[in-house]
């Protein structure tokens, strides 16, 4: 019954795969591919990220741009059989036009295309290939982390705040679009690195192990629809060209903490292998907060203070496997292996007063937790394409993800007024697996394209959880069934989904339709609750764009998006390891659905890309994170489908070379938040504006000397009962290569010169209450780091 009521709301979008398919087949022109190779006309030096323009010859619009590959290579495909003009630039170098009269072959093949250095350069400085930090793909903004000259002394989450539409909050937890709520994919995969809040992983990550950052905002219906906020895809170095090439990184930072590690990748004739290798330690230098409630009916006050510190450790393999016989088939294995384990201290003390002022109630808070896990991933890939058309492609993909961890605790309570102490302590086991198997399809039509695909998603999760209370008289910890914890959970996802690519002259039309099955069925034995679901949601997509001359671009899209609330969300365990402030899930949650509506201007200039974004997103049911004071003055959170949030926002962002010396980039962005919501029977209200800005320059000079900043702004986030507060980011970095041929590089860096620790602080407003909590961090971080590269290229 859901299924048919949504295709009657929805027929018009199926009509459109029926219209579009139909369109191209009247002519049955096959498209036509230009390539080639660009070289330098002095050195014969293939060079790399050179622009290559197809403009109509007849209307003067541009048809498509592309760069030229690594190893100086380009490939323009899906062209109309037409007068064309081909407009090579490269920074340095002439520009260079040819004039293509007539392309009526299926391939043209231009072989070695040379480009003049600009004679005045010549005596100057050294010619050398730069990828700009920042593309804009079909449906993707692209930063290229292996052009940024920070890459070896930053984390990944560092590296993180300088991609267009991310930005932290105060805790550095990431946000996508303004949201919390989006998937993170490693080589476009789920993966067992990135479990639960991926900013623990990411800090301990390095920079360097990353290619690129691809932000998609707005998925096609090939994406599966998990992620309101869209997809954060990290590429890692992988494969050599041909040969075979390497790297050893060495990194220290104070306050304490280290990572070594080191990537292989190499090339023997239809055979290629990649590995990597990283290790790391860390410890924080510990952080503090103040946590201040009044409670508002009973006139009661809470204050709180706390002291805490952590160290971690990890380990990460990686390894591929490829094997392409020819030109039409293509094998790839992947197997990575994680593991980790991380030390936590906590000191609360916690002191209560009622109306008259008088300290009623007081206690230490001591914890101490150890965790260690494992992490599993391994897949399988085939692709296979016809040597008639290479533009088809059928990829058939199976992917396992495996996790388990393992973590103890201790707690004690401590009396100091008019409370009852204990000690308890906790064991956990945690198991969790995932199974995905993918088929995809590309059939061009002249010069559109179909794309049909199929996936299955398996999601089983289980937990051991026992609460173990101290007898005071016999000293010996004994098991409470009330707060240990029990559960197993199953999510399956059956999705399929057709999407067709248009293009008419300037015009270019992507629409889709991706529908999912979902079944859900959670078993939380110790409280004796369940959450059992099925729904079925169809998920609408549509992107038109419109190319103008000289490298603009305009883009309209919307799409739909859906949040399923996870196993944290469902749990109804209750943790009191925080006896005033208490925490638990809600298994009657229902999936949420957003709406986002995005325009985008792309404009390419030059060495220069500036884009440009307008959005609006909402959501009707949306899942919220909400606190209520109960009369015994305990702090309870857990979620619920308690309202709608809209979402406008704008997003600016750019990127230049001048004087082929000095590179600047911008990203920021502004919204208004708007949540609108009912809880315990009053409807309130929280919106307002919340603004980022963030700059960052790198400059070469000298010889193999580069030098970097940055400095960034976010402003207070608005929250559904309160707000964020607002932080500073800043780092500077001195980077010189040196051996032969540039083989090693070393970096000094600091993070946050300007300021030593940072002061977060999260306001909560109720009518029942008002709460404040401002925590200290210390944030000024050195780093040094030695990287050395090695191989062999052919």
């Amino acid at each position: 019954m859901r299924i048919a009521a949504l295709l009657k709301t929805h027929w018009f979008l199926f009509l459109l795969p029926c219209y579009f398919t139909s369109y191209p087949t009247v002519s049955q022109v096959k498209p036509a591919t230009i390539k080639g190779t660009v070289t330098d006309s002095t050195t014969s030096a293939p060079l790399a990220y050179v622009t290559i323009v197809v403009l109509d010859k007849e209307e003067k619009q541009t048809i498509k741009h592309v760069l030229s590959s690594e190893s100086g290579t380009f490939k323009l495909t899906g062209l109309a059989p037409k007068a064309y003009q081909l407009i090579l630039s490269y920074v340095g170098y002439k520009t260079k036009t040819i004039n293509i009269s007539d392309l009526s072959s299926p391939t043209l093949d231009l072989g070695k295309v040379q480009l003049s250095p600009v004679a005045t350069l010549l005596e100057e400085v050294q010619v050398t290939t730069q990828r700009p930090l920042l593309e804009q793909g079909a449906d993707k903004l692209i930063y290229n982390v292996e052009n940024d000259p920070e890459q070896y002394t930053l984390n990944t989450l560092d590296m993180l705040r300088k991609v267009p539409y991310i930005t932290t909050d105060a805790d550095d937890n990431l946000l996508l679009n303004g949201k919390g709520n989006y998937q993170v994919l490693v080589n476009g995969k789920r993966s067992a690195l990135i479990t639960g809040n991926p900013r623990d992983v990411l800090m301990s990550l390095p920079a360097s192990s990353i290619k690129k950052i691809e932000v998609i905002t707005v998925p096609s219906a090939r994406y599966e629809a998990e992620g309101i906020g869209g997809i954060i895809n990290i590429i890692t170095h992988k494969k050599s060209i041909s040969g075979y090439n390497g790297t050893l990184n060495l990194a220290g930072n104070s306050p304490g903490g280290y990572h070594a590690g080191g990537t292989l990748s190499a090339t023997m004739g239809k055979f290629g292998v990649s590995g990597s290798y990283r290790h790391s330690y860390a410890t924080s230098p510990g952080s503090s907060s103040n946590l201040l409630r009044n409670d508002l009916i009973r006139q009661m006050r809470l204050e709180q203070t706390t002291e805490s510190n952590n160290s971690s450790r990890s380990q990460h393999v990686t390894s591929e496997l490829s094997y392409q016989p020819d030109n039409r088939h293509s094998f790839t294995a992947n197997y990575s292996y994680n593991s980790n384990g991380s030390t936590n201290n906590f000191k609360q003390q916690a002191l209560q007063f009622n109306e008259a002022d008088v300290l009623t109630e007081a206690y230490t808070n001591i914890t101490t937790t150890e965790s260690a896990g494992t992490g599993q991933d391994a897949s399988l890939q085939y692709q296979f394409s016809p040597k008639e058309n290479e533009e088809q492609l059928l990829s058939v993909s199976v992917n396992l993800t495996d996790n388990a961890n393992n973590g103890n605790g201790n707690y004690r309570l401590q009396p100091i007024l008019n409370y009852t102490g204990s000690e308890n302590s906790t064991l956990n086991l945690y198991h969790a697996r995932n199974h995905t198997l993918q088929a995809d399809y590309v059939q061009p039509l002249g010069r559109q394209t179909l794309e049909l695909g199929i996936r299955s998603d398996q999601e089983k999760n289980s937990s051991d959880y026992e609460y173990r209370t101290k007898d005071p008289e016999t000293g010996i910890f004994k098991p409470d069934t009330a707060l240990s914890n029990n559960f197993g959970y199953k999510q399956t996802i059956n999705a399929a989904y057709a999407s067709v690519n248009l293009k008419h002259k300037n015009w270019g039309l992507r629409s889709g339709i991706r529908v999912e099955d979902t079944r859900l069925n959670a078993a939380f034995v110790s409280s004796g609750t369940s959450a059992r679901q099925r729904y079925q949601n169809i998920f609408p997509s549509i992107t038109l764009s419109r190319a103008f001359k000289k490298g603009n671009t305009l883009k309209f899209s919307y799409n739909q998006r859906i949040e399923r609330p996870g196993l944290y969300y469902l749990d109804p365990f209750v943790d009191k390891s925080d006896p005033l402030n208490i925490f638990f899930g809600n298994p009657e949650l229902k999936p949420a659905t957003s709406h986002t509506l995005q325009f985008d201007f792309d404009s390419f200039f030059g060495s220069s890309f500036v884009n440009a974004s307008l959005s609006h997103s909402f959501t009707n049911n949306t899942i919220q994170e909400f606190t209520v004071l109960g009369s015994d003055s305990v702090a309870r959170t857990t979620f619920g489908n308690i309202g709608k949030s809209r979402n406008y926002s704008f997003t600016l962002s750019g990127n230049t070379t001048l004087f082929r010396k000095l590179n600047i980039s911008l990203n920021s962005g502004a919204s208004y938040l708007v949540f609108n919501s009912r809880q315990e029977g009053n409807l309130q209200n929280s919106e307002g504006f919340s603004y980022y800005v963030q700059g960052n320059t790198n400059y070469r000079f000298g010889k193999n000397w580069r030098a970097s900043g940055n400095l960034g702004y976010s402003s207070p986030n608005i929250l559904l009962q309160g707000r964020s507060g607002g932080y500073t980011w800043s780092s500077l970095s001195v980077n010189k290569d040196f051996l032969k041929n540039n083989k090693a590089s070393i970096s000094l860096a600091v993070r946050s010169p300007f300021q030593e620790k940072r002061r977060a602080t999260t306001e909560l407003t109720n009518p029942a209450f008002y709460q404040r909590r401002e925590t200290d961090t210390r944030i000024r971080q050195f780093s040094l780091s030695l990287t050395y590269r090695f191989g062999k290229l052919k």
